[in-house]
């Protein structure tokens, strides 16, 4: 009879314990198809590293011990290989976390008590430790200002910390040169697992079973000490540089606060100077003059928008005294423009409602082909404009719209021969 392998927990994984393994054998404990269990909204929040619905079977592989990290605490799953010995290597594309269990998600079944060897994606998880290691020193330096960290988002290229005000420009300026100040001292970051009485536990998922799972906590020096399940670097001079970018309000008075760390500044900053460098081209000018050209280019661009608004107005005044003309010998007119929006619609409208005789109807008509169009349909007689209305819903099925008297609608493209019938239809009515 085989001795019983017992999988280790979440919260002492070898990910945990030493998260700058990259390789590691191990044994298959479990494997089963995959069900996945709907976590509660406090166990787990929405991670983009989760894999995308297919309909292609999943195993659920659960390990004696792993160096890949399942989800949590802001930080998204680890990604690598489970390699057997044949040296067929299995993509593990998610790492969930299963109450107290890490569950690695394949394509094809493996067999209890087979023996492994673990590949980690380093350098996906060294991004994941710069990242989340640079937010909690971030935190740890607005504390100083008495700006708690509300929550935390990690995303593919910029993260953002939620606090409950937003920070001037000085103090962008002071809390920047601050944090990286604390990664030039390269301060040693460890691990502790205390009593759990004296941790924290309110931000702990809801299917975390405390008296038999463990609490990290995780110190940056004598600057910062918080609970963590995720996986941390061992210095902050490893976070290399964190630069903090703009400022989002949400929720009342809360701002959302946007910065990268890591080797991302400067995939960041190489991005920026591309971008930089092509917009120079295309306005042709130097670097340091792109702001006064693009300042030059809204001005001139709201000039021209005020004298096209102008225009459009004389426009509309001359193509609703026809509309109008129009409506003396028939009891429906329509204008149709391939090259107007809505407003222009809405100025023909105006113009004309105002001395619309009752039961006359006039029918606006904008767009063409893919981009679609506009249509506005006037007249007193609701029972006339809904009838109007339906007909050219018959002839053009795109157009979804609404109204009684005035019926005002959209059309999210024209098919082949549609318009054409449309504005057939509105010659002979």
């Amino acid at each position: 009879m085989g001795i019983e392998v017992t999988p280790q927990i979440v919260g002492a994984l070898k990910c945990q314990r030493n998260s700058f393994l990259k390789e590691f054998s191990t044994v298959v404990v479990h494997c089963a198809e995959d069900v996945p269990t709907e976590p509660t909204a406090k166990a787990s929040k929405k991670s983009k590293s989760k894999p995308a619905e297919s309909s292609k079977k999943k195993y659920a592989i659960e390990l004696q011990d792993t160096i890949l990290f399942p989800e949590g605490g802001g930080q998204p799953s680890d990604q690598g290989f489970i390699i057997v010995e044949s040296g067929q290597r299995h993509f593990v594309e998610h790492v969930r976390r299963d109450k107290l269990s890490a569950v690695h998600l394949v394509d094809e079944p493996m067999e209890p008590g087979t023996s492994v060897k673990l590949e980690l994606d380093w350098k996906r998880r060294m991004d994941h430790m710069q990242q989340h290691t640079g937010q909690h020193l971030l935190s740890a330096v607005l504390d100083s200002y008495e700006i708690p960290t509300l929550s935390w988002s990690m995303g593919e290229m910029v993260n953002y910390i939620e606090l409950p005000r937003s920070l001037s420009e000085e103090e962008v300026e002071e809390v920047s040169a601050k944090v990286n100040e604390r990664i030039m001292e390269g301060i040693s970051i460890t691990v502790e697992t205390p009593e759990k009485d004296n941790v924290k536990q309110d931000k702990l998922p809801d299917d975390y079973d405390v008296d038999k799972g463990v609490l990290r906590v995780i110190k940056i020096g004598e600057l910062d000490k918080n609970p963590c399940c995720g996986t941390h670097l061992q210095s902050t001079a490893q976070i290399l540089s964190i630069a903090l970018l703009h400022q989002t309000p949400v929720r009342g008075s809360n701002s959302r606060l946007h910065f990268i760390a890591g080797d991302r500044v400067r995939q960041y900053a190489t991005q920026s100077h591309k971008i930089l460098k092509q917009s120079s081209q295309e306005l042709s000018c130097q670097f340091e003059d792109i702001t006064d050209k693009i300042g030059q280019l809204n001005l001139n661009y709201r000039k021209f928008t005020k004298k096209e608004a102008t225009w459009k107005e004389e426009v509309a005044k001359y193509q609703s005294l026809d509309i109008l003309s129009q409506l003396k010998d028939k009891d429906v007119a329509h204008l149709y423009r391939a090259d107007a929006g809505l407003d222009y619609l809405t100025l023909i409208f105006k113009a004309t409602s105002k001395e619309q005789a009752d039961g006359k109807c006039v029918v606006l008509i904008s767009g063409q082909g893919k981009e679609g169009g506009s249509v506005i349909i006037n007249s007193s007689d609701a029972e006339k404009t809904m009838a109007i209305a339906k007909h050219l819903q018959s002839l053009i099925p795109g157009l979804r719209g609404g109204g009684k008297t005035k019926w005002q609608g959209k059309i999210t493209e024209f098919g082949k021969g549609e318009l054409e019938a449309a504005l057939d239809y509105l010659k002979s009515a």
